[in-house]
């Protein structure tokens, strides 16, 4: 799966070892920057789908300050690994809301996860530039469901059929790469398209 992921990390084995996972796992296009020159040129002219970041980078604390940097230019989703966890890191951290925040040592699971986190919700913002958002319909659907409805009390609701119901709701887990209607409503919730 061609995703560009821009590795912001000083230690080159680390970077190196991260740019292997993804490869491994069948995202390709990683690039490495070791320094918030490097992180910018490469953002400025590439397309970026995902930002992977140390905090401390050559004994500087500035990893959030360059992702802060980046993300004027142009929005995207972050992870950090990092192995501080000291409360103020974190808030500086938090301040520029990433999706993940994975400690070293990680696991290759748990930088495999975040990574999936972060494209999915990258996915669900951005698609050809502009936010995808369910249809009016869908919409309709989404927040029954999140009322508690099932198909059949939806469709005699909104006077459809209970398959086109059914069908809606497939169609809104495929479009949004997710499995369960509970993940299609906590997105919802989280993007809020409705109230929790």
């Amino acid at each position: 799966m061609q995703k560009n992921i821009l590795i912001i990390e000083d230690e080159r084995l680390v970077a190196e070892y991260i740019s292997s996972i993804l490869r491994e796992a069948g995202y390709s296009g990683a690039a490495i920057a070791d320094n918030r020159a490097g992180a910018v040129a490469f953002y400025t002219n590439n397309p970026v789908s995902l930002i992977i970041s140390d905090l401390n980078l050559f004994g500087v604390y500035e990893g959030h300050l360059i992702v802060r940097e980046l993300q004027k230019i142009k929005p995207a989703p972050v992870v950090y690994l990092t192995a501080y966890s000291e409360q103020q890191t974190l808030e500086d951290a938090l301040s520029t809301e990433p999706i993940a925040y994975v400690l070293k040592p990680f696991t290759e699971r748990q930088l495999l996860v975040a990574v999936k986190m972060a494209l999915r919700q990258h996915a669900e913002a951005c698609v050809n530039g502009s936010e995808q958002r369910p249809s009016d319909r869908e919409m309709d659907i989404v927040r029954y469901l999140a009322e508690g409805y099932k198909s059949k009390e939806i469709a005699e609701k909104l006077f459809i059929s209970e398959n086109t119901v059914r069908t809606h709701r497939r169609n809104l887990l495929r479009k949004f790469d997710l499995r369960t209607s509970s993940e299609l409503i906590a997105m919802a919730v989280k993007l809020k398209w409705i109230k929790s």
